[in-house]
């Protein structure tokens, strides 16, 4: 009966060509999406719409978001309320494979020597899109001139991250003796709130005009 040979050294060639084949071919696939990401098209942050399509870059055109930029203060009796919002460019958005320039921000609320909240310090950090306390880009009112349209923006209490809402935010320049300043607009979505737990932020929820701080 005649022996059957196997070539060891020709299967471990064959199965680690394989390897490397399917390797270089999982690169390529992530080198071809990364470059068509790159390749975004343009899109004016005025034109985001509702939804926000794949492989496009909704870029600040018109730096419709800068004027909300800065720090900017409310103050009444005992009460300061304080927010900070940078502009930051080109925030991929996982969810939907898409670039956007997007306004974040963080803010502290304090009543007398009592501060109930203070998330400023994460402006020092490194976060990564979206996990600001404050971000967003949704411009209202995209048909007005550019002195009427709002911004709306996500707010987050960090101890109840189980509340969802928004604050629609109005710039209006120094004019007349009157400073630099805007006004927000707080809305809120349906929450899943916990048994036993808050149902409000921390921030009351109602009409603020802050001044912009020098």
């Amino acid at each position: 009966m005649g022996r059957i040979y196997i070539n060891q050294s020709a299967i471990v060639c064959h199965r680690f060509g394989g390897a490397v084949f399917n390797t270089m071919k999982a690169i390529f696939i992530i080198l071809l999406f990364t470059l068509s990401l790159c390749k975004a098209q343009i899109q004016p942050i005025l034109e985001q719409g509702i939804g926000l399509e794949a492989g496009f870059y909704y870029k600040d055109t018109f730096n419709e978001l800068d004027k909300f930029t800065g720090t900017w203060r409310y103050e009444s009796g005992s009460i300061l309320f304080e927010i900070t919002l940078q502009k930051k460019e080109k925030l991929f958005n996982g969810s939907n494979n898409n670039y956007c320039d997007i306004l974040v921000g963080e803010y502290r609320y304090v009543d007398g020597t009592n501060t109930i909240v203070n998330t400023l310090q994460n402006l020092l950090q490194n976060l990564g899109p979206y996990e600001n306390n404050i971000s967003g880009a949704n411009i209202q009112d995209s048909n007005h001139t550019a002195s009427e349209r709002r911004v709306e923006l996500t707010f987050k209490d960090p101890e109840r991250d189980y509340l969802y809402r928004y604050i629609v935010v109005k710039h209006f320049v120094a004019q007349g003796g009157t400073p630099e300043r805007i006004e927000i607009t707080f809305n809120g979505e349906m929450s899943i709130v916990p048994e036993g737990t808050p149902t409000e932020l921390r921030v009351p929820e109602q009409n603020y005009t802050l001044i912009k701080v020098p």
